[in-house]
């Protein structure tokens, strides 16, 4: 694993690219009552909720399939989760302590910043907007019908901020984020506050392992 001092200097570093859930958010609480909903709407029992905590950050879609939607009810209990989060499930969030200071002191310092979510880009800029940190962000980057994993959103966000991917820096909870990362060239920071289970991020090769946001505000040298 890299060490701090690898990382560009502020000077060098082209962007930030942060994931949203389990990274700027706090956001299991509504993204757990969506999953009840989902289910129901997909005709599947609901589990506990300590079973559906490891499904926090993965694409919808992946796991209403994992858990025994029928592909003819999968539309269905998206749309029925979605129809929950936008009217109620976004405003369980809150944002994790350190997160808006650090957003602020980035943007300060001129960096442009952007995310790259699994939600659909339309609920990533209501969640974005409805706990006030929708300004920080030149780009905010979710999944459509274009793109769907997390390597496909970030390579369209990356075309956005027409950065090179050398000089990106994507921060995320799970392995997907470290791995979407990895797929388009970037280099990956593990949000250890987050929702990944146990040494998922090491396991998956994160380039640098943080515990708290102030530590990151400190790795990205601001």
């Amino acid at each position: 694993m890299a060490a701090p001092a690898d990382l560009p200097a502020p000077a060098d570093l082209g962007a930030v690219v942060f994931d949203i859930d389990g990274t700027l958010l706090d956001s299991a609480a509504g993204i757990l009552a969506g999953f009840q909903v989902a289910l129901t709407a997909g005709g599947v029992a609901v589990p506990d909720e300590q079973s559906l905590r490891v499904h926090l950050g993965p694409p919808l879609r992946d796991f209403l399939t994992q858990s025994g939607v029928a592909a003819e009810r999968i539309d269905r209990a998206t749309q029925a989760y979605h129809d929950f989060y936008l009217a109620e499930g976004l405003r369980r969030a809150v944002p994790y302590p350190g997160v808006e200071s650090l957003l602020q002191r980035l943007r300060d310092d001129g960096m442009p910043l952007a995310t790259a979510s699994a939600k659909r880009t339309t609920t990533a800029r209501a969640i974005l907007e409805a706990h006030g940190l929708s300004r920080y962000f030149m780009i905010i980057g979710g999944t459509d019908e274009n793109r769907s994993t997390k390597a496909e959103t970030l390579a369209g966000v990356l075309a956005e901020l027409a950065v090179e991917p050398a000089r990106t820096i994507m921060v995320g909870d799970r392995h997907h984020d470290i791995e979407g990362a990895h797929a388009c060239d970037v280099r990956a920071v593990g949000a250890r506050w987050g929702y990944g289970v146990g040494n998922e991020l090491a396991e998956a090769g994160a380039d640098w392992l943080v515990d708290d946001p102030a530590a990151l505000g400190r790795l990205l040298g601001t």
